[in-house]
C-alpha cells in the first residue's frame, strides 16, 4: 500500500512537472530578453550581478560586515579591498551585505503593494458600486498626500526598523497599482468574450482569475520594477537621514556614516568610504531604470521608443 502511495506521488509529481512546460517558460523568458535594448541587456546582466552578490555575500567577503577588522580608516589594500570605516569595519563587506538590505526591502515593498494593490484595484473595478467608489476615495486621499515627509515623521514615530519600513513604504505605494489595475479591469470587461463567460454563468472568481488577472499582469509587473526603485531610494533617504535600523548594514546607513564623520570631504577618505555606496545605488536603480523601460515598450505595442539613447 506504501509503495503504491509513494508511486503515486512521484507521478503526481511528474505530471505537475510536465504541466508546467518548462521548454516553453524558458523559450519565453529567451524571447522576451532577446527584445531588451542594449541598455535593457545590461540592466538584467547588472541586476543579476547584484543578486548573485547578495546571496553569495558569505563566500565573497573574507570578514563579517559588523566586526572590527583592522584599523580605522584604512586604506584599500590586499587585506580590505575597499578599505574599512571609521571603525575598521570592511567597507566591501558591508557594500555585499547591503545589497541583500536594498534588494529585501524593494521586493518586499514591490510584490506587496504592487500585487497587492493590483488585486484590490481589480476586484474594484470588477464588482462596482460602492466598493469601487470607496477604494476610488481612498486612493485619491492617498495619493495626494506628500509620501516623503509622512515616511520621514511616521519613521521616527514608530522608531528605526525594517519591518517599519516596509510597511510605510507599503502604505504610500499601494495606491497606484490599485488605481491602474482598476482602469485596466473596467475596459477589459466590457470584452465580449467576459460578458459570454457572465451569461453562461461563469463565476466572479472564475472570470477574475482566468481573464482580467493574465490581461492586467504584465502593466503590473512593469509597476512592480518602479515600485521597488522608488522604495530603495526611500529606505536609502531613510537610512541617509538616520531613521533606519542601525543593527543592519544598508548602503543608505552608509552614506550616513560616511556624511556624518567630521571633515570627510577635506581627507582622502571618502573615496573609498562615500563613493562605494553611492555608486552601487546609482547603479541598481540604472539597470531597474532600463528594464523597466524596456518592459514597459515591450509589453505596450504604441510605444516607439527607438533603441538606444
Amino acid at each position: 500500500m506504501i509503495k503504491n502511495v509513494n508511486v503515486f506521488g512521484y507521478a503526481g509529481i511528474l505530471s505537475y512537472i510536465q504541466a508546467l512546460n518548462i521548454n516553453i517558460i524558458v523559450s519565453s523568458i529567451v524571447t522576451t530578453f532577446s527584445k531588451f535594448s542594449t541598455e535593457g541587456k545590461i540592466g538584467v546582466l547588472g541586476i543579476i550581478c547584484v543578486i548573485l552578490m547578495a546571496v553569495f555575500a558569505p563566500v565573497i567577503t573574507l570578514y563579517p560586515p559588523q566586526k572590527i577588522t583592522g584599523d580605522s580608516l584604512e586604506a584599500p589594500g590586499p587585506a580590505h579591498i575597499l578599505g574599512t570605516d571609521e571603525l575598521g569595519m570592511d567597507i566591501w563587506s558591508q557594500i555585499c551585505y547591503g545589497a541583500r538590505m536594498s534588494l529585501t526591502i524593494g521586493l518586499a515593498v514591490a510584490f506587496v503593494s504592487g500585487f497587492g494593490g493590483g488585486a484590490i484595484g481589480i476586484l474594484a473595478g470588477y464588482m462596482g458600486g460602492h466598493i469601487d467608489q470607496g477604494l476610488m476615495r481612498t486612493i485619491d486621499v492617498t495619493m495626494a498626500l506628500p509620501s516623503f515627509p509622512l515616511l520621514i515623521v511616521i519613521s521616527a514615530f514608530l522608531g528605526p526598523s525594517i519591518l517599519n519600513v516596509v510597511l510605510i513604504l507599503i502604505l504610500f505605494s499601494w495606491a497606484k497599482p490599485a488605481r491602474i489595475a482598476r482602469s485596466q479591469t473596467l475596459a477589459i470587461k466590457k470584452n465580449n468574450y467576459i460578458i459570454a463567460a457572465q451569461n453562461y454563468g461563469a463565476k466572479p472568481f472564475y472570470v477574475l482569475w482566468k481573464h482580467i488577472f493574465p490581461e492586467v499582469m504584465p502593466v503590473l509587473f512593469v509597476l512592480v520594477i518602479g515600485i521597488s526603485s522608488h522604495a530603495i531610494i526611500a529606505e536609502a533617504g531613510l537610512a541617509f537621514l538616520g531613521l533606519g535600523d542601525p543593527t543592519s548594514k544598508s548602503w543608505g546607513m552608509m552614506l550616513n556614516s560616511a556624511t556624518g564623520f567630521s571633515s570627510i570631504y577635506f581627507t582622502p577618505y571618502w573615496q573609498w568610504w562615500l563613493l562605494p555606496p553611492l555608486f552601487m545605488l546609482i547603479f541598481l536603480l540604472l539597470c531597474l531604470a532600463f528594464i523597466s523601460r524596456d518592459m514597459e515598450r515591450i509589453l505596450d505595442p504604441k510605444l516607439k521608443i527607438k533603441k538606444g539613447f
